[in-house]
């Protein structure tokens, strides 16, 4: 009982993780940010104190029991994972070490392809949980969010956690796997505060204006990377809006699957997942999975 209180509490204490997106340098970036373009809908009250937000808070705590006790078990596998795959490769093409480059090079290079790979898995997850109908109904319990805060991150259905545990899980022992066989170096990612650099600039960059109210685009830049005005347009109750945005740092995808909407002349009324049924799910059918 007491350790099921205890990881509850620990939700409480994301701001001081920095593998968090809320980690608290990552919100005071967020807060910077829309201060200098002269927003404060995030100081606002009610968008903190409301039916939404709180169905967020109660997702982030069941999330987190979750992980401690279910998911975080999972990533003991991966060392085992990535030398499975070291392996075959050398079953298929020979013994491998091919290459041996300077330490600091290759770190920055497997933290770079660690990045771009992972972004490029949760892009077809998260189309997939769009496409398929049994995958929707528990993704819609993310998009069932009426007012976004950077805690809406964490609504997620256990479902859907599990999915993407398993996709990073695969996707880390895929790319560890090859840069065990091709490199002679030991690898190791290069990161700041213990979390991939690539990850700690995409986060310092507004991330979490990503789920709030905060407009804020990134012009031409939007081709290149998605900004929080384009998945606030993927959380828009709005019909033109659905099925767009699905990247999280980057919209070449997006670009590549012709499913990219820029944030220049659109304007985002209302969250959720449509303009007639914003939010109505309650929590029994948020976790049954019913739409």
């Amino acid at each position: 009982m007491f350790e099921w209180i205890e990881t509850a509490a620990g939700s409480l204490f994301f701001i001081f993780d920095a593998q968090k997106r809320i980690y608290w340098l990552y919100l005071l970036s967020s807060l910077i940010l829309a201060v200098c373009i002269k927003d404060r809908q995030l100081f606002a009250p009610s968008l903190w104190l409301n039916c939404s937000s709180k169905m967020d808070l109660i997702w982030l705590i069941i999330n987190q029991c979750l992980t401690k006790l279910l998911i975080l078990p999972l990533f003991t596998l991966q060392v085992s994972l990535a030398l499975a795959v070291k392996h075959g490769l050398s079953e298929l093409f020979g013994s491998g070490n091919f290459f041996l480059i300077k330490d600091l090079f290759l770190s920055c290079l497997f933290a770079l392809l660690l990045f771009v790979g992972h972004d490029f898995s949760k892009f077809l997850v998260h189309l997939l949980f769009h496409k398929i109908t049994f995958l929707w109904r528990f993704h819609a319990v993310h998009h069932s969010a009426s007012t976004m805060t950077p805690l809406t991150l964490y609504r997620i259905h256990p479902v859907e956690l599990l999915v993407n545990t398993l996709r990073s899980l695969t996707t880390a022992s895929l790319i560890s796997g090859l840069f065990i066989y091709l490199f002679k170096n030991n690898i190791s990612v290069f990161d700041l505060l213990g979390v991939n650099l690539f990850v700690f600039i995409f986060n310092l960059c507004g991330s979490n204006l990503r789920h709030s109210p905060v407009w804020l685009g990134f012009g031409k830049w939007e081709r290149l990377f998605i900004s929080p005005a384009q998945h606030q347009i993927h959380h828009s109750a709005r019909s033109r809006h659905f099925d767009k945005n699905f990247g999280s740092a980057l919209s070449i995808w997006d670009g590549w699957f012709e499913t990219l909407m820029l944030s220049k002349n659109e304007q985002v009324e209302s969250f959720g997942l449509d303009q007639s049924r914003v939010n109505r799910q309650s929590f029994k059918q948020q976790w049954l999975g019913v739409r």
